[in-house]
């Protein structure tokens, strides 16, 4: 992907492939990003910021007003 921009960030691995499920299941290309080493230790996943992310600049719209239909008020 070229021209990323992050869209949203998840306190664990789960809820950030669950948001990148939900937006391919809507036909927008997402990415997660996150710093575990390789899941050796996902207590690093918080102390690096958590877990990122991203999608086309192109989708980003898109992609937010997606996640607002699956996260709580």
């Amino acid at each position: 992907m070229s021209d990323v921009v992050e869209i949203a960030r998840y306190s664990s691995e789960f809820a950030g492939l669950t948001a990148v499920a939900h937006l391919d299941s809507e036909g927008i290309e997402a990415r997660l990003l996150t710093d575990n080493a390789g899941g050796a230790f996902p207590s690093l996943t918080m102390l690096s910021g958590g877990v990122r992310i991203v999608v086309r600049a192109t989708d980003a719209p898109a992609a937010r007003e997606a996640l607002q239909s699956i996260e709580p008020e």
